[in-house]
């Protein structure tokens, strides 16, 4: 039996080298005045060159997806351990964050894929500077505002709510900060 085996692999070998002997691995080089030889050398050369810029690209594109992704997780261990209150809203006013200070603040738990009105209230307070932000770009630092508590009472927080533009200046989103007022 380990003598069929040993045979088989021989044979194999034996194979495989007279095929590699055979098979010209080589680049194309044309002969003079041979235009098509020419061009197939040409269109092989630039091949070979887009497929190493495209190994380049995809390289580092993988790279910035590890920043963007070791940056998205910086920010969150960030906002969750921030003491005072934190919301992040997009442009079109749904919440993209909020740390637990700001829900403990606001005594709200359900947050996720709602717009500021939805978490907030049409007439709170909160949600009509929120609005004013987004729609005006009106900022606003160190607002008092009364809320509602959970259990039935008022307290008065401190807001501040500022936005932010994109590189071509046009609104990306709104941040806002609340702390218990003093």
């Amino acid at each position: 039996m380990a003598g069929l085996f040993i045979l088989l692999v021989y044979t194999l070998h034996k194979a495989f080298q007279r095929q590699r002997k055979h098979a010209d691995w080589r680049p194309i080089r044309p002969r003079p005045g041979d235009a098509t030889a020419f061009a197939a050398a040409a269109m092989q050369g630039v091949i070979a060159r887009m497929k190493a810029r495209e190994k380049e690209l995809n390289d580092l594109l993988r790279e910035a997806e590890q920043r963007g992704e070791t940056s998205s997780r910086t920010l969150e261990t960030i906002a969750r351990e921030f003491p005072t209150g934190l919301m992040v809203f997009n442009r079109e006013g749904f919440l993209a964050l909020a740390n637990p200070a700001v829900r403990t603040l606001l005594g709200i738990d359900t947050w996720s894929r709602r717009r500021y009105i939805e978490i907030l209230g049409a007439e709170s307070a909160i949600a009509g500077l929120l609005h004013e932000c987004l729609e005006n770009g009106r900022n606003c630092r160190d607002q008092g505002v009364d809320v509602s508590t959970p259990r039935g009472g008022t307290q008065t927080l401190s807001l501040s709510v500022s936005s932010w533009q994109g590189r071509s200046g046009q609104l990306e989103g709104i941040v806002c900060f609340v702390t218990k007022r003093k």
